[in-house]
């Protein structure tokens, strides 16, 4: 592969550039969407130019990542580039969130919140874990009220098998009950535990009290129950107002999940347009989205830390707003926020206050499933996973995506080298989207995915004779894009200097170095 070692610079440079030429949209969007309103006035405000439009092709890819966790076909980028009617877009959008893609991808998201794990620390086992994340993707599939969810989830009692929500209490590495405080601040506000001194934590952690578990005769079974007992708790609630539970009549679950989803009450709200804007950016928000403020009154918004403050209070405000108008839809958060400026912005300009402000594009890397998962989809060749868990060892289907795996146990090196979480705290900061070393090393230099790209290319050199229809196909499988003229001479330029026998070579050179490339592992 001397040659390809040669190839790789020039090709990268010219190939690969983020030039506003290939990325970028020469047509407006629609500045007098609800959001589009506040978002605009937000950058007067901040005097941030107004973003340039992201191409349909960069379009394209993005939402499909965002959405269902895939690159767009060939034939899908082909007829997208080729539409010209002008709400594309949306239509896009809406199809995407009823595809069965959406729904693997966000389960594999909630996964990721929920530490859906079987062993250590979580040690849900194999059978909860399955039970469990069956019935999140059920529920998102069918797009069902998040707060029907949660509140289900918050109340659950009965077998961790058969009552699946009833695991959402078994599914911390402490249950104490101020570790399962901490988890559901945590996970439901977005809270840390920092928030509270240690006797608030104490006082708010006897509303989980309570939860008790009992093994049962079958192997890992394990009910959930309140425990119904003559004591009457004096408890806290996150809002620092105090309650007196009465246990033999009321499971304080219950009180502390009236409390939250209140009309009056925006923690939930504020925590998950958060989260949801979190996923499709990659930043939340807030600056930390993994922390969010616990007061919210009016001197904290006049003198509270920068840390503290949303972006945009008004894009919260309304955010939270249109979340419980659609009464707690999941996809109308998603559908409200993609259809917006900043998500269908371009990347083009990376500069500190547009960043901050999303009035550019997020660059970032594509999450470990993903990546693995498109490599896969490209060149026919999956990965295998299996479980060392004993019961017995669980091999996995062949050809299943790595979005799919339930287990947060089950992984590979490949998936761990590119930074999947462990699920051990549901915090966003266990996912590692950082470039490294060996993430490098493996798409340069694994003879695994080298003989996957050689099945590739000689598949596409059998199927498709027209040279020229064989390179936009690869750049339309890879970069959901037609190649430039000036990629179009380089590939030929290269091509030449193998004798006619070998030019086989220049393909799977071509393709390996797109898969090297940022503009193939990157959201952009």
């Amino acid at each position: 592969m001397c040659k390809y070692m040669m190839f790789i610079p020039l090709f990268l440079i010219a190939a690969f550039n983020l030039s506003a030429s290939v990325y970028e949209y020469k047509l407006p969007l629609d500045k007098a969407l609800p959001l589009n309103k506040i978002l605009y006035k937000h950058w007067q405000q901040q005097k941030i130019a107004e973003p340039a439009i992201a191409s349909d092709a960069v379009f394209l890819r993005r939402v499909c990542l965002t959405l269902g966790g895939r690159l767009p076909t060939w034939q899908e980028s082909k007829e997208f580039l080729s539409d010209a009617t002008p709400d594309k877009r949306s239509k896009l959008i809406d199809r995407l969130l009823e595809s069965p893609e959406y729904a693997d991808m966000q389960t594999m998201r909630f996964a990721d919140m929920l530490r859906i794990k079987s062993e250590f620390p979580i040690n849900l086992w194999p059978n909860a874990v399955q039970a469990y994340h069956r019935r999140i993707h059920d529920d998102l599939s069918k797009d069902c009220s998040l707060q029907v969810m949660f509140r289900t989830m918050l109340t659950a009692s009965g077998s961790n098998f058969r009552e699946p929500y009833a695991n959402f209490f078994r599914a911390s590495a402490d249950r104490s009950p101020e570790g399962l405080a901490k988890m559901v601040l945590l996970t439901l506000m977005n809270m840390r535990e920092s928030e509270y001194s240690a006797e608030e934590l104490q006082n708010l952690a006897k509303l989980f009290s309570c939860i008790r578990y009992k093994s049962t005769y079958e192997w890992k079974e394990e009910i959930v129950y309140h425990a119904i007992e003559p004591v009457t708790l004096k408890a806290m609630l996150p809002d620092g107002s105090t309650v007196e539970i009465n246990t033999q009549q009321q499971d304080p679950r219950q009180l502390f999940a009236d409390w939250l989803f209140a009309e009056d009450n925006d923690y939930f709200e504020r925590a998950f347009t958060n989260k949801v804007w979190y996923w499709v950016f990659g930043k939340g928000i807030y600056p930390n989205a993994d922390a969010l403020p616990r007061k919210k009154d009016f001197l904290s918004r006049i003198f509270g830390s920068s840390a503290d403050q949303p972006f945009s209070r008004p894009v919260q405000d309304f955010l939270i707003a249109e979340f419980r108008k659609s009464n707690y839809s999941l996809k109308h958060l998603y559908r409200v926020i993609l259809n917006s400026a900043a998500f269908q912005a371009s990347s083009i300009g990376q500069e500190a206050a547009a960043l901050k402000n999303f009035a550019v594009y997020p660059v970032r890397r594509l999450e470990s499933e993903l990546l693995i998962d498109a490599l896969g989809a490209i060149t026919g060749g999956y990965d295998s996973y299996m479980s060392v868990i004993p019961e017995p060892f669980t091999f996995l289907p062949r050809n299943t995506k790595a979005v799919n795996i339930a287990d947060g146990s089950i992984s590979t090196g490949v998936l761990d080298s590119f930074g999947r979480p462990p699920r051990d705290s549901g915090q966003f900061s266990e996912r590692n989207q950082q470039s490294t070393d060996s993430q490098n090393l493996y798409l340069q230099n694994s003879t695994t995915l080298y003989r996957r790209i050689n099945n590739y290319t000689n598949s596409l050199n059998r199927n498709v004779r027209s040279e020229e229809e064989r390179l936009e196909r690869i750049y339309l499988t890879l970069l959901s894009r037609y190649p430039t003229l000036q990629e179009k001479q380089l590939f030929r330029k290269y091509m030449q200097g193998f004798e006619p026998r070998k030019r086989y070579l220049a393909w799977q050179d071509t393709v390996w170095v797109i898969f090297n490339s940022k503009e193939f592992l990157f959201y952009h």
